[in-house]
């Protein structure tokens, strides 16, 4: 998370790679997301279609710049651990804590949802600004 955190604050260089991770993190959302109701599930991936609107917003709005020769751009490093963390706790208490409140699970799933789609719609929106400015 250190890492991940470095170098969103430092800057990553700019490929079409950009949105595997963020499907990585998607997958592992969707993954995680067993344990929830129907309706729970469907509010999560209407929570997740906010999170992914505001992340497009935030990519937009980022900037990218050149060093070297290449295209470096800033993502929120913020985000992402918050995600990590949420995930980590979500997956703790599932395998070593079976007492775990069953009310706090559907809203740790969905604000990490909610969080996946931030991280999503924050690469499509660098992606899509850097298109633009080409």
């Amino acid at each position: 998370m250190v890492l991940r955190a470095v170098r969103a604050k430092v800057g990553k260089t700019y490929s079409r790679k950009i949105v595997i991770y963020p499907l990585i993190y998607l997958l592992l959302t969707l993954y995680s997301s067993i344990t929830l109701t129907l309706f729970e599930f469907e509010f999560s991936m209407i929570i997740y279609l906010f999170g992914f609107i505001i992340g497009f917003i935030i990519g937009d709005l980022s900037q990218i710049v050149r060093r070297k020769g290449n295209e470096i751009y800033q993502s929120s490093a913020g985000v992402a651990i918050a995600w990590s963390f949420l995930f980590l706790v979500k997956w703790y208490s599932y395998l070593y804590e079976p007492h775990f409140p069953t009310f706090v699970d559907p809203v740790i799933t969905i604000t990490f949802t909610f969080l996946a789609g931030i991280i999503l719609g924050e690469a499509f929106g660098i992606m899509v600004k850097h298109f633009r400015t080409k």
